[in-house]
């Protein structure tokens, strides 16, 4: 299983409390490349709606991606 199929379903099994949600869905963001993420994202808005695919969104924004761009 990928670490992002991982996390879907974590995520999956804890909806139904909001706080379980947001730990999971931050340890999510941190374990998942950023290649990924676009995914994990989408995932969010179908399956959670669109605050939580907000939410991961700005969990996001503190990460950094630098080592996946190609300085040419």
């Amino acid at each position: 299983m990928e670490i992002l199929e991982y996390h879907e379903k974590i995520l999956k099994k804890v909806s139904f409390n909001e706080e379980l949600l947001k730990l999971e869905l931050k340890k999510a963001v941190r374990s998942t490349t950023c290649s990924e993420q676009p995914a994990l994202l989408e995932w969010c808005g179908e399956h959670l709606g669109e605050e939580y695919r907000k939410l991961a969104a700005s969990y996001m924004e503190n990460k950094s991606c630098a080592f996946d761009e190609i300085d040419n």
